[in-house]
């Protein structure tokens, strides 16, 4: 399997891991299926609030690339699986969007102040500041 197919099936995966664990735990889920530009997945809370999670999967702990988008606190999150190569359980990483984009920005200003140069189209955060965010499924809508 070439690198391309690889990244598509680990993000595909992602996705499905996402959706059956929200599912799990009382949620209804619905896949975009597609290239959908604002969401991966739409939610209700068991409770009935809705909202729509981006998903974000790799197969290595590595950075992780983030595009830049409007916060939206209350309705929109951030779901980074990491998929161990070893086919051991996912870990799952979920952010409020708008505390993502804050640590996008807090990454982005930390390279701009060392003198490096910075794209945004390439930013994101890097693999160690998801981890305060390791099994948070309690900042989903209840």
């Amino acid at each position: 399997m070439s690198g391309q197919d690889r990244k598509y099936m680990t993000q595909w995966s992602a996705q499905f891991f996402a959706a059956a664990e929200l599912a799990r735990r009382g949620y209804l889920v619905s896949l975009t299926l597609g290239n959908a530009p604002s969401a991966d997945l739409i939610v209700q809370s068991p409770k009935g609030t809705r909202f729509t999670v981006d998903v974000k999967g790799q197969a290595t702990k590595n950075f992780w690339l983030i595009q830049k988008r409007e916060a939206n606190p209350a309705a929109h999150f951030f779901i980074l699986v990491y998929l161990p190569k070893s086919y051991d359980p996912p870990w799952y990483f979920i952010v409020p969007s708008d505390e993502l984009m804050k640590k996008r920005e807090e990454y982005a200003r930390k390279i701009i102040s060392r003198g490096r140069p910075y794209r945004d189209d390439l930013g994101g955060i890097n693999w160690s500041t998801a981890h305060e965010y390791r099994d948070k499924w309690d900042c989903l809508p209840p």
